[in-house]
């Protein structure tokens, strides 16, 4: 498992290739933080998940790159806030 962080101006955005992805508040993340939101790969678009739902693109590439931007600008704030949940099961794990 490999994960990426993608510094935005609404939330730090932090990948998994396991079919994941974990926001946390836009400054830098403090190390054993909780994310405030879990998603699942498939709310940043299906051009970055295949059919198991894990990462089909490669971590640098630009596709997922834009697929956070575009997710981070709609939701990142709200993520941030509390307004989408814990996410992913209901339940945000460290």
């Amino acid at each position: 498992m490999a994960r990426r962080p993608f510094p935005t101006d609404d939330a730090l955005i932090v990948v998994s290739t396991d079919g994941y992805f974990d926001v946390f508040a836009p400054m830098a993340r403090v190390p054993n933080a909780r994310p405030l939101y879990r998603g699942m790969l498939t709310e940043l678009g299906s051009g970055v998940r295949g059919g198991d739902d894990r990462l089909t693109v490669r971590p640098d590439s630009p596709a997922l790159a834009t697929a956070v931007a575009v997710w981070s600008k709609k939701n990142g704030a709200a993520a941030v806030r509390g307004e989408l949940g814990a996410g992913r099961n209901g339940v945000v794990k460290a």
